[in-house]
């Protein structure tokens, strides 16, 4: 069997030919050619036969390594005139618009990224940090469900911080799949509004209970968004502050219950006749 038809076997690319692998000193080279004749617009849905020019240069983008190899697609691009985005280089079906990698690739790093920090994932997949973030950027734009903020019942709403608590980020997660569907930076009022801005008032009204932590903001943003639903508050926090307003550790099977409760099983807290606290921010 040739080289080339290893590698069409081994690469799967779809829309793609290999005409050619070349081993180099830094990985492997495998050149292309795409088997469409209609050239397509990467911004848009619009498709021509006719060419404009052809590129000087052959466009390369990084696909899953070789064993220790990197390896390289290569291919010759077309340009097309497109009634919308002007004169622009036709789009491929393993790439994203504008990424030097291929689809592959980048959905290899936006996985890592759900399991480990970013400093290990750019050292296991050797790319810069700044290169990383990029790729999670295109990877959650084109693969964020659509329909994330669709039948939400009973939500969690909670904080990160990170360098060193400079920095915060609020994230709401659905308790019944156990996925975060919303995320922003800040952890006052005012961002946990934006949440219920993109989800609406008819979807807001759907919520039937929401858990966070003890935090006035959060309260009066639910409070003033989704006044119907259920606000429950995290075991942990209300026996730290228990536990602090009587000086004395909590009784064993109350600790036992504020180590093991799950995300979202808490004790509802009744709601202030005087609605949320106006001191809150």
């Amino acid at each position: 069997m040739r080289v080339t038809s290893v590698f069409n076997r081994l690469l799967d690319l779809s829309g793609i030919t290999v005409t050619d692998v070349r081993f180099c000193a830094d990985g492997v080279v495998v050149d292309v050619r795409l088997r469409s004749r209609r050239l397509r617009c990467p911004r848009c849905a619009f498709t021509t036969k006719a060419r404009y020019d052809t590129r000087a240069e052959p466009s390369t983008w990084r696909h899953l390594d070789l064993a220790a190899r990197r390896l390289r697609i290569s291919a010759d691009l077309r340009r097309l005139y497109c009634p919308v985005h002007g004169v622009i280089t036709e789009g491929v079906p393993f790439a994203r618009p504008g990424s030097r990698f291929t689809r592959d690739f980048e959905d290899l790093v936006g996985w890592l990224a759900t399991t480990m920090d970013k400093t290990a994932l750019a050292r296991l997949v050797r790319v810069d940090w700044d290169t990383t973030g990029r790729i999670i950027e295109r990877v959650v734009a084109d693969r964020l469900d659509p329909d994330r903020l669709q039948h939400l019942f009973q939500v969690g709403v909670d904080e990160v911080s990170w360098r060193k608590g400079h920095s915060y980020l609020t994230l709401v997660s659905n308790h019944e799949t156990g996925k975060f569907v919303w995320g922003r930076e800040g952890k006052d009022a005012a961002t946990l509004d934006h949440f219920f801005d993109d989800l609406g008032a008819d979807r807001a009204q759907a919520i039937q209970a929401v858990s966070m932590d003890m935090s006035p903001a959060f309260r009066k943003s639910v409070s003033t968004h989704a006044g119907q639903a259920v606000i429950c508050y995290d075991p942990f926090h209300v026996v730290a502050l228990a536990t602090a307003a009587t000086g004395q550790g909590p009784p064993a099977g109350v600790a036992g219950t504020a180590q093991t409760a799950r995300p979202g099983h808490c004790t509802p807290v009744p709601r202030s006749p005087l609605g949320p606290d106006e001191k809150s921010e």
